[in-house]
């Protein structure tokens, strides 16, 4: 029931003289309004938290993330990474080497065929793969499967890994077996289909080379039976031929212009033909485009778009923030309701973007990458048709050339340029021949595609424990505490420093009151030597309290000083003995004490006096209060004890005969010292207040709160109280000597 501990004769006797120090606080009191403005989230702030609550934050939180992390470990299920190697070979030529490179764009043409629908829908439909609860519980199971399974190069596109992630390591090596075996059927077939395209159109080209070479040499030999040769004529040579050079220049540009279009025609084709066979592996008819490529969440979190929507986000949720902190608006109403709508509309809003974002990206990707296969066929088109263009006019060249040599030479011309026409039709029959030769040679060869370690159930899972998850587990079951003591500092708001308290209150601090010292009982000289220490200090604070009191230029002619509190427990009949003690001991004038506590009297357990008729002997008319008065126990410091309450405190007290105490005392003491009830439960504290000439308001440290504070300055205020500021007590004594120092006079 008491506020304090007893404390030793010694310490309440102690007459040390003591030093006028400085005053660091303001003098004025005036207390603020009823705002409810937040704290400053500075390091203080959560530091003040971690003091006071350190000894339940600590094994709360141990034993939360205790639990969460035992709760990871129970629900963790190892998973299993199987991984499937192929080998990509350009160098598998049996004669003719192949102009092909390790260029990533082969390596994305094979991850969108192994990842195409027509080889997914067959793995799909083995029943191992069918049976998995992520692809059961999918709507759609190829796209399903298609996230999980990864497609990574490597070796400089050397390499290509498939690999997959399951709980059951032999399912996982299953699905990716499963996969790639799909994946390499498909493509057999499709250079299968690639083969036969490219050798059927290289045979009709051989087919046509022939049948011209098989009329050239019907041609030559007709020429040749004729035998018609008439005189020399302008053009020809001695030897009886007519000089062609520039006529067989031509025509040697034109048979390598038509060799170069037969090539491209043959690799036109053979490019148009696998441009078509990977659509329908990618995209079974237009599903591809529709769907495109997978997006990774980089790639979409990285976009433009998507960051934008995320900033507005963002922006929403901090000025939502601001409002919670900055102001009192509470969650019904309207401005909180249109700012928690606003975020919810913009979270909505970023899905819908990414959603968006992904489709569109993903069908760039997709369309991309048909567009370059497309522009390859493009590009060759462009350049046959420029060839023809330009064979074209070389043959006309050619035409206007020999009718010229028809007018003014001999018949003999006919047979030269059948003999020409057969030599330009055998070149592009052996280049085609060729062509024909080289595909049937490396149809044999092996696939540039090949497998070369196939996946094995895994031995050991990707990681034995869930670090990453535990790591979390353990921060979120420290944090979760410490988030709890944050809320209740919030929203008990007690009083941390002499700062905090000025800050919030507005209340001048008077003075800071050092934790009282408990007895040294040991012998062991360190401990006596701490507890000297800390005497020392207490005594200092209170004195530095008194000395600040009867200094003041505007509490100059106060007397009597009432000492009160919000609520009990926050150190005010200590203040008041201490301080009783020390005005005298600092003055040399006489001063009583009374305990106007009449409740909960204490004063007299602290001097260790027997209890009196005291205050509710006089107030009832029982006695005269100066012959309850004990002057027993100091010449100066004289104490009128409360009584002994058997009634209302505010029927003794409404007669006036507190108000004629009062006067009457004056006379007989220098200084009157009242410790009065706390305010905000026994209002008849402000009837002791009102008759005193200061009044002065304790808090204790880790206790005290603001709002109770400011309520109990109020009503004081109310009544006509005169409220000179706050006293804080319950600083311990290292951080007391931190904020003031310890000095002291040394012992000679």
């Amino acid at each position: 029931m008491s506020e304090v501990k007893p404390v030793s004769g010694e310490l309440i006797t102690n007459s040390r003289p003591i030093e006028t120090t400085p005053i660091r606080r303001p003098v004025k009191s005036v207390a603020r309004t009823n705002e409810t403005k937040l704290p400053t989230m500075d390091f203080p702030f959560f530091w003040g938290i971690v003091r006071k609550g350190w000894i339940w934050i600590l094994p709360v939180g141990l034993l939360i993330a205790s639990l969460a992390c035992g709760a990871v470990l129970a629900l963790f299920l190892p998973t299993y990474e199987a991984r499937f190697r192929l080998e990509v070979d350009h160098s598998n030529y049996v004669v003719f080497k192949s102009d092909k490179s390790y260029t990533p764009e082969f390596v994305e043409l094979q991850r969108a065929i192994l990842l195409g629908n027509s080889v997914l829908d067959k793995a799909i439909a083995d029943p191992t793969i069918a049976a998995i609860p992520s692809i059961v519980k999918s709507r759609d199971p190829v796209a399903a499967l298609r996230k999980e399974i990864k497609v990574q190069p490597g070796a400089g596109n050397r390499l290509i890994d498939v690999k997959y992630l399951n709980q059951d390591p032999k399912l996982a090596a299953s699905v990716v077996n499963t996969v790639v075996d799909e994946y390499l059927r498909a493509r057999r077939t499709i250079e299968q289909i690639r083969a036969s395209n490219q050798e059927r159109n290289v045979s009709a080209a051989l087919t046509k080379a022939e049948s011209e070479v098989e009329a050239a040499k019907q041609r030559v030999r007709d020429l040749s039976m004729q035998g018609v040769k008439g005189d020399t004529v302008v053009g020809e040579t001695e030897s009886g031929r007519i000089d062609t050079t520039y006529l067989d220049n031509m025509r040697m540009e034109r048979m390598q212009l038509a060799s170069q279009i037969t090539i491209l025609e043959l690799n036109l084709a053979e490019a148009r033909s696998a441009y078509e066979q990977d659509l329908k592996s990618n995209d079974d008819e237009k599903e591809d485009d529709e769907k495109g490529l997978s997006i990774s969440d980089e790639v979409l979190d990285s976009d433009v778009v998507v960051v934008a929507a995320r900033n507005q986000l963002t922006a929403a949720e901090k000025e939502l923030l601001d409002l919670k902190a900055s102001t009192n608006v509470g969650e019904r109403n309207p401005v909180y309701i249109r700012a928690q709508r606003k975020i919810e509309v913009l979270q909505a809003e970023l899905e819908r973007v990414r959603g968006a974002r992904s489709k569109e990206l993903s069908f760039r990707t997709a369309v991309s990458t048909r567009d370059t296969r497309r522009d390859r066929l493009e590009k060759l088109s462009d350049t046959i048709a420029e060839l023809k263009l330009k064979k074209e006019t070389l043959e006309n060249q050619v035409r206007d050339y020999m009718t010229s040599l028809k007018q003014s030479s001999a018949s003999s011309v006919d047979l030269q340029f059948a003999e020409a026409d057969l030599e330009e039709w055998a070149s592009i029959r052996s280049t085609v021949h060729d062509r024909r030769i080289q595909l049937q040679t490396e149809r044999e060869a092996t696939d540039t595609v090949r497998e070369l370690e196939r996946a094995v159930a895994p031995r050991l899972p990707v990681e034995d424990l869930p670090y990453k998850q535990l790591g979390i587990a353990t921060v979120a079951g420290l944090t979760l505490p410490f988030l709890l003591a944050v809320l209740l500092e919030l929203r008990s708001r007690k009083v941390d420093d002499a700062n905090q308290l000025e800050s919030r209150s507005h209340l001048a601090v008077l003075g800071e009151i050092s934790t009282i010292p408990v007895a040294a009982n040991s012998r062991i000289g360190k401990r006596k030597s701490n507890h000297s220490r800390e005497l020392r200090l207490f005594e200092e604070s209170v004195d530095s309290l008194s000395t600040n009191l009867i200094l003041r230029e505007d509490l100059r002619n106060s007397r009597v000083f009432a000492i009160t509190s919000a609520l009990s427990g926050e150190g005010k009949t200590s203040v008041s003995c201490q301080l009783a003690v020390s005005i005298s001991r600092a003055t040399g004038k006489s001063v009583l004490l009374i305990d106007g506590d009449m409740r909960a009297p204490d004063v007299h357990h602290v001097f260790g006096r027997e209890m009196t008729a005291g205050l509710v002997g006089y107030l009832n008319g029982q006695s005269d209060w100066r012959q309850s008065v004990d002057r027993d126990w100091s010449e100066s410091v004289h104490i009128l004890s409360a009584g002994h309450l058997k009634g209302s405190p505010h029927r003794l007290l409404s007669g006036g005969r507190l108000e004629k105490l009062i006067e009457e005392a004056r006379q007989e003491y220098d200084f009157i010292v009242m410790d009065t009830p706390p305010v905000l439960p026994a209002s008849e504290a402000m009837l002791f207040a009102k008759v005193a000439d200061t009044c002065l308001m304790c808090a204790l440290r880790d206790k005290s709160r603001i709002e109770q504070l400011i309520q109990a300055y109020h009503r004081l205020e109310s009544a006509g109280a005169r409220v000179a500021g706050s006293v804080l007590s319950g600083v311990p004594a290292r951080e007391y000597a931190s904020y003031y120092g310890d000095y002291y006079a040394s012992k000679v």
